[in-house]
């Protein structure tokens, strides 16, 4: 059937074919675990990308707030300068006694209530007692409360009836002051802007 040549043709090219499949089953197998290990490699990528892209809007939401965050932050700072850091009363009497003038409250004394522990600051109360008409009394608590040396709050008021003097009310309120029991930490500085020359 086959003849001695045929057979001496044949054997080479049997052994050149089963080579050459072993070859390209070998490329076959190296190619598909190279493409799998692309395609993790894209999908990885394709992640990264996202989450990049996700940081990117957050940033450029928070910067489209930029204005409203420092308009924050001074607000904060100014009030941070109004909050005394000693317990000494001699300023809060000062400011007191300030109002007092810019009013016509008569009668005044005034008394210190216990402290109250707030953390990292102190309320001190006061209790002032006094005499005075409606719209005295209005424009001095106006004034307390907006002072722009010192935050200062009402935390009680009592108007009481006296017959024999009904245009100058007995007034009785509690003022509390406050104080800063902790360091207060640096404002932080803004971030550095990057600056690029075109």
């Amino acid at each position: 059937m086959w003849s001695e040549a045929d057979k001496r043709i044949l054997r080479p090219i049997l052994i050149g074919g089963a080579v050459i499949l072993a070859a390209l089953l070998y490329y076959s197998w190296v190619t598909n675990d190279e493409a799998k290990s692309m395609d993790d490699r894209i999908a990885s990528l394709k992640e990264q990308s996202k989450a990049k892209e996700a940081e990117l809007t957050e940033i450029k939401r928070w910067e489209s707030r930029a204005p409203e965050i420092e308009d924050i932050v001074k607000d904060l700072q100014e009030k941070v300068k109004r909050l005394p850091r000693t317990v000494e009363a001699s300023d809060f009497f000062r400011i007191l006694r300030d109002c007092v003038l810019m009013t016509n409250l008569t009668d005044i004394s005034v008394g210190r209530v216990k402290r109250a522990n707030m953390g990292a600051y102190e309320e001190i109360p006061y209790v002032i007692d006094c005499r005075a008409r409606y719209h005295e009394l209005g424009q001095f608590l106006a004034i307390v409360e907006q002072h722009s040396q010192q935050i200062m709050r009402v935390r009680r008021l009592d108007i009481l009836e006296d017959v024999g003097r009904p245009s100058r009310h007995k007034v009785s309120m509690e003022i509390a002051t406050f104080v800063f029991t902790e360091q207060i930490p640096p404002a932080p500085l803004p971030p550095a802007r990057e600056v690029t020359s075109k």
